[in-house]
């Protein structure tokens, strides 16, 4: 059984690997099919996306938790009778949607700002099927705590994703337009994800059963449920509205969807590339805090929050930093768009936010407060609603990030206080947390001086952005190591020093150093 510790870096490892990949290829596109084309695939994705919450819905997350409970009580029988009526429920639903949308066709095109996502939308729309059944069984991997294949198959994702896309982007489908031909390659992706996952779970001992529970598991996954076909519904008004209000204040249809896609396309993969190291924390906690309040060990649990608290500040603020100042120089080495990268600078501030408010809603969900958390999502939703109404005629498609930071600073507000209330972390984070954000302030200054240095004696783009870069990663690292905001930090550091000299003594594994108290 692997420590929180071990499971976190498993993860961890595998997504950077994954969002790098991804990040890349996504750099690779964005200049060889342009910022128009990304915005149509990402608007007709956005649509595809409201289909998909309401066929998974809230169930993958419900399952989850089911088969670590089912598992702990070795009940396999009935988990597999769960799985079977899980994945029933979700194909039902998945046909009825694809079922109506090719039904209602010609009545459907009026969501799309722009025309030429119709047909793309109808060539990804099967891929509904697989991604359900996608959804369920990584579910299912999470909750049995196999989190090696939970991230093998993400990463197998993006390197299918990738072959297939150069495939039909190759001159062997020349005929193919670009914006059809990644819409194949997704559809095809998804499918071939499927068929591994399907591969793993009876590799794994899981069998087709007479279905059971599935009244519960739908009335257990309601509230999720709502926020994700909620969060689906915004999106889609998003990529709906924020070009048409673009296009209304005088803007191109062309240029619109060029903008959009410069920000969700380009801009969004690098202000969410933090999420890679983080995002690990979500998925690990969920059940580590759900045992740990069922248990009644809530000191344990509290200082566990407070730890991924406190980690995550770490992280993110160091991106904040450089995202502030250097925003544009990564937005012309990375997409040759110095527009997108001014979109990352501008946009900047919800970093810290966003991955705060993903940790804090993932606790608060498996502390059966999943009505709170989709209280919270309602309520910040408004301010991004309004903004993409709003603002547009006045800011342009920064109307978006201005939308996107307020929803994540309330949505965080909103979680910290249920979380208090619930009492899941303590007032001690409060200090080390403001401490670190100052660091922000001399991180940013070192790394814009450093950039100015390089431009004036002529360095390249490459040179500028890599020196400036690592002059703020060590102002950052000098500031924390010299003023310590974090207590255990040195604890943790020394820690691992002594497990490396035990190693070498070939201790046995009952040795306390080496056992799950010493994470």
């Amino acid at each position: 059984m692997r420590t929180l510790k071990q499971s976190t870096l498993l993860i961890m490892i595998f997504s950077i690997i994954t969002r790098l990949m991804s990040f890349f290829f996504k750099i690779y596109l964005s200049r060889r099919v342009g910022a128009e084309i990304l915005g149509l695939f990402q608007m007709a994705f956005s649509i595809f996306g409201l289909f998909s919450m309401i066929a998974g819905s809230g169930i993958p997350l419900m399952l989850s938790r089911k088969t670590a409970e089912l598992t702990a009580v070795k009940q396999e029988k009935k988990l597999n009778g769960v799985m079977t009526g899980a994945m029933l429920l979700s194909l039902g639903v998945s046909l009825f949607l694809i079922a109506g949308a090719f039904l209602l066709r010609h009545k459907l095109t009026f969501v799309f700002s722009d025309g030429r996502c119709v047909k793309l939308f109808y060539i990804i729309l099967p891929a509904l099927l697989s991604s359900a059944m996608y959804q369920l069984l990584r579910g299912y991997f999470m909750g049995k705590g196999r989190y090696f294949d939970y991230s093998l198959t993400e990463l197998l994702e993006e390197v299918i994703k990738i072959i297939a896309c150069l495939t039909f982007l190759s001159n062997a489908f020349i005929a193919l337009s670009d914006s059809v031909a990644i819409s194949i390659a997704f559809t095809i992706t998804d499918y071939s994800v499927m068929i591994i996952l399907l591969l793993l779970y009876f590799i794994k001992g899981g069998k087709i059963a007479t279905p059971v529970e599935c009244k519960p598991l739908i009335r257990s996954s309601l509230p999720v449920t709502g926020m994700r076909i909620a969060a689906g519904l915004i999106t889609s008004f998003i990529a709906v509205f924020l070009p048409a209000m673009l296009v209304k204040n005088g803007m191109a249809p062309g240029a619109a969807a060029a903008e959009y896609g410069r920000a969700v396309g380009m801009a969004f993969s690098l202000l969410f590339a933090p999420l890679s190291l983080t995002g690990a924390l979500c998925v690990v906690i969920l059940p580590e805090a759900a045992a740990l309040a069922a248990t009644g060990k809530w000191k344990e649990l509290r200082t566990r929050v407070n730890e991924s608290i406190l980690f995550i500040f770490i992280i993110t603020v160091l991106f904040y930093a450089l995202f502030l100042v250097l925003g544009e120089t990564y937005g012309e080495l990375l997409f040759k768009d110095v527009r997108a990268g001014r979109f990352v600078a501008f946009s900047s501030g919800m970093v810290i936010p966003a991955a705060l408010s993903g940790l804090i809603n993932t606790t608060l969900n498996s502390l059966g407060e999943e009505r709170k958390v989709f209280f919270s999502f309602l309520i910040s939703s408004l301010l991004l609603i309004l903004s993409v109404l709003f603002l547009p005629k006045y800011i342009g498609i920064y109307a978006l990030a201005v939308g996107e930071c307020a929803f994540h600073v309330a949505e965080f507000m909103f979680g910290m206080y249920f979380l208090w209330k619930k009492g899941g972390y303590t007032g001690a984070i409060f200090r080390p947390a403001a401490i670190t954000m100052s660091f922000s302030f001399p991180t940013a200054l070192a790394a814009k001086c450093a950039h100015l240095f390089s431009q004036s004696i002529g360095c390249g783009i490459i040179v500028q952005a890599a020196f400036a870069t690592i002059t703020g990663i060590a102002a950052y690292l000098s500031c924390i190591f010299l003023f310590k905001p974090i207590p255990g930090l040195k604890a943790i550091v020394l820690s691992r020093r002594k497990i490396r000299k035990t190693k070498k003594k070939d201790l046995p594994k009952t040795s306390p150093i080496l056992s799950d108290k010493s994470s």
